[in-house]
């Protein structure tokens, strides 16, 4: 395994923005990371790990880290039952070939997190979901290396603390477990269709009223294509902003002056409203900060119009944060992890 110096940042996340690398290291056997994180120490200097870089935006500095791609792969399946099958997947494996693979399975339990981009083990970090379904719905356990012990141990998933787009490794625990495998368990029962307006229209529309597997699919990844521009094409990481979770009192007021604001109710108190909602009723879809714009698809989106630095979508950010708060009240977070020097 080769570490390599001064890498460009730009080459592995799908902003396309950023400086470089002081170090970094491809990794394909998890037994190499014990040879990372030694180096990593004897430097100085904290392992940054990577996957598909579709949810990182990063700094224009030389960043003071060793960047650890991870591409570790793997498929196997460890049970089966007449209900389900429990797989362990590589972290490093594709996360939309992992759910294209399954769904020609027939199993179900993550078909409506199709086509969002990225590795197996980054999903767990941020409890990745999309339609109603969360990665905390299906997983039995993660293998990790533990970077204070150097040991490899296996965490269930109630060690996890998942919350919405959240966990212990975008948080308490933050660094020091690096995600070798996930493990799974999904079902053979026949899918429900998400309970999602855009999925009923686009199922109305063809006239299916019982979609198999693969026909939730085929219409996850044909909704998201009308509303988020391929990061291959257009440089973005998708959702910008986390949805914000508020008292029902805030979008009742709200609702006085916008009758048609969207909300999912979560519990007696709580709501949560669309970030995109929030930013395009602030005017803002389509707007363009010189090298960053609001995609006029989809307000949710900032994508780099060319030549864009981390700066450049630091000042977005801000500005359109500002905007939705003078406006609504409701302070945005963003949801891609910004990675800088200390």
């Amino acid at each position: 395994m080769e570490i390599l110096e001064n890498v460009d940042v730009r080459d592995f996340c799908t902003l396309h923005s950023g400086g470089k690398f002081r170090y970094m290291a491809r990794v394909s056997d998890p037994v190499d990371l014990k040879q990372v994180y030694v180096f990593a120490h004897e430097k100085d200097i904290r392992v940054l790990p990577i996957g598909g870089g579709s949810n990182l935006v990063f700094n224009d500095d030389v960043l003071n880290v060793l960047a650890l791609k991870d591409e570790i792969l793997g498929f196997d399946i460890l049970a089966e039952d007449d209900d389900s099958t429990t797989l362990k997947i590589g972290a490093g494996e594709n996360w939309d070939k992992f759910v294209e693979r399954v769904c020609s399975m027939g199993l179900s339990g993550v078909e409506a997190m199709s086509a969002i981009p990225g590795t197996v083990g980054a999903t767990p970090v941020q409890n990745v979901g999309a339609y109603g379904q969360e990665i905390k719905d299906t997983l039995i356990y993660v293998d990790i290396f533990d970077t204070i012990n150097l040991k490899y141990k296996t965490l269930l998933k109630e060690e996890c603390n998942f919350r919405y787009r959240d966990s212990i490794f975008k948080t308490e625990e933050k660094g020091r477990y690096f995600i070798t495998s996930v493990t799974l368990r999904l079902s053979k029962k026949t899918p429900e269709m998400p309970n999602y307006p855009g999925v009923k229209k686009y199922f109305d529309e063809k006239n299916i009223t019982s979609p198999s597997l693969v026909d939730i699919r085929n219409a996850i990844i044909n909704i998201r294509a009308s509303k988020l521009p391929n990061p291959n094409q257009i440089p973005n990481v998708g959702s910008f902003f986390e949805n914000p979770i508020v008292d029902k009192s805030i979008f009742e007021k709200i609702k006085e002056n916008y009758p048609n604001v969207i909300c999912f109710e979560l519990d007696n108190s709580k709501v949560k409203i669309p970030a995109g909602w929030l930013i395009e009723n602030a005017g803002l879809k389509g707007h363009n900060f010189g090298n960053v714009s609001v995609y006029e698809k989809n307000a949710l989106v900032l994508v780099n119009n060319g030549g864009a630095t981390g700066q450049d979508f630091a000042n977005a950010r801000d500005q359109i944060i500002k905007i939705v708060f003078d406006k609504f009240g409701i302070t945005l977070e963003q949801e891609p992890e910004v990675i800088k020097n200390n």
